[in-house]
């Protein structure tokens, strides 16, 4: 699709914990010649924060207190994104399973959102990008020109973040792990602000027996024929 390279085309994908969206996004993302935005990393950045700072993620007191202290940069490196807090790449020190959960609970946080939500839309207006996250399509950006919502089984996805983990040598228990994604879900969609939902005109998407080169094709279709 031509459209995909001009300043404000927006296709956001949306889905759970697990289901594959930021791997899906990039590609997509490199596919069209887009910016790729990984909402969830600017979230877990706040959560590493919190835990580096010995702050309590669920003390709202001293979670929007910090908020001033907090700055979230993003860039693309040769087709990767690269996260940092404060001026200082955390990109995979916010990948642990740790941060993953402390994450899960500053997403429920107004001021959290707010804050985040702006910046979402600063990017989006001012160049093409694929986004990812829980409410993108139905909250950050309404108004996106493609709608993805990505869904797999929680057996699927436990497996799958299990063996992520156990790949870079970090510990994963799958009985654990499934439980976790399990209450993350639950969390997620039960939140009172922006819960996790899919848009009315997002496209869905079960990646359970995908690859994702194989979700990749079928988003870079629908965005080519949109």
């Amino acid at each position: 699709m031509e459209n995909t390279g001009k300043k404000g085309f927006a296709i956001a994908i949306d889905g759970p914990v697990g289901v594959g969206k930021s791997t899906t996004a990039q590609l997509v993302a490199r596919e069209l010649n887009m910016t790729y935005i990984d909402t969830g990393a600017m979230y877990r950045a706040v959560a590493l924060y919190q835990l580096e700072n010995g702050l309590d993620p669920h003390n709202s007191q001293e979670l929007e207190g910090s908020l001033a202290q907090i700055k979230i940069d993003m860039d693309n490196e040769n087709g990767v994104q690269r996260v940092f807090l404060n001026g200082r790449d955390v990109s995979a020190l916010i990948r642990t399973q740790e941060v993953a959960q402390a994450a899960s609970v500053v997403a429920v946080n107004m001021k959290v959102r707010e804050k985040l939500v702006n910046q979402q839309r600063e990017i989006a207006a001012a160049r093409s990008v694929v986004m990812d996250g829980r409410d993108i399509g139905s909250h950050v950006l309404p108004h996106a020109q493609v709608k993805i919502y990505l869904d797999a089984s929680i057996e699927t996805r436990a497996t799958r973040r299990t063996k992520e983990l156990l790949a870079k040598n970090q510990p994963a228990d799958y009985q654990t792990i499934y439980e976790e994604t399990k209450m993350r879900d639950e969390r997620d969609k039960t939140r009172e602000l922006n819960p996790l939902v899919r848009a009315a005109d997002a496209v869905y998407i079960d990646t359970g027996e995908m690859t994702a080169l194989e979700a990749v094709g079928v988003i870079v279709g629908i965005c080519r024929g949109a």
